[in-house]
């Protein structure tokens, strides 16, 4: 005959891990329902503002591609004051774009032909900070460094005269950027690092008589210090 199974109580049940963990489980819900909620509520609305943040950052960027192209198409055209018009919009309202910050670079190309440095600056240092192209990168640098240094900051001239040279298209592009480096040395008294640089570029194109011819006309500008 068989004997009656034992009841198991409660306390048994919890010495098993897995069941141990479950009674956890359920006390820790129980316990913090309210806070899970909360929890719960909260992510919701996190995803619910991803979604809305990144939809609105696709939105923005289409229409700034759009102000962009307009612009160009104005600019091919020479229409330059309806051209001036559409990039001042586009950098004013979608400069945390890369097409706004495209529409800033080319705004400052004509401030720069106005000789306007003054507002060209602040475009061409937030294309310098965040903008994308390569060659463009470059050419911005390079226009603020030659603003600095018409403003005989020459600190900041070679700051971002350097990050020209990193960005250089070409090998002979960059060697122009080194020598006009190499001037700005001149200019604050590092008269080796000019020489250095002279003489690197000099090694490595001694066949090119543009770069040469260059090179030594800051030779002579060094060896007048």
């Amino acid at each position: 005959m068989l004997k009656p199974k034992r009841k198991i109580t409660r306390d048994e049940l919890k010495k098993d891990s897995f069941v141990e963990s479950v009674f956890e489980l359920r006390s820790y819900l129980k316990d913090n329902l309210t806070i899970l909620s909360r929890i719960g509520g909260g992510l919701v609305l996190i995803i619910a503002l991803a979604i809305f943040f990144s939809q609105s950052s696709r939105n923005n960027f289409r229409e700034a591609e759009f102000l962009l192209t307009q612009s160009s198409l104005y600019l091919d055209n020479g229409d330059i004051q309806n051209a001036k018009i559409l990039l001042q919009e586009l950098t004013d309202e979608y400069s945390g774009t890369e097409p706004g910050r495209l529409g800033g670079y080319h705004l400052s190309q004509l401030h720069l032909k106005n000789n306007n440095s003054e507002s060209a600056l602040p475009l061409l240092l937030n294309y310098s900070k965040k903008g994308e192209n390569p060659f463009l990168l470059s050419s911005a640098n390079h226009a603020i460094s030659s603003i600095y240094h018409q403003n005989n900051d020459i600190k900041n001239a070679i700051k971002y005269q350097l990050a020209s040279i990193k960005n250089s298209k070409t090998e002979k592009d960059g060697a122009f950027s080194s020598i006009k480096l190499a001037e700005l040395y001149i200019k604050d008294g590092s008269f080796k690092n000019s020489s250095n640089i002279l003489d690197e570029i000099k090694n490595n194109f001694s066949d090119d008589l543009d770069v040469m011819n260059k090179v030594e006309y800051v030779y002579g500008l060094l060896m007048n210090k």
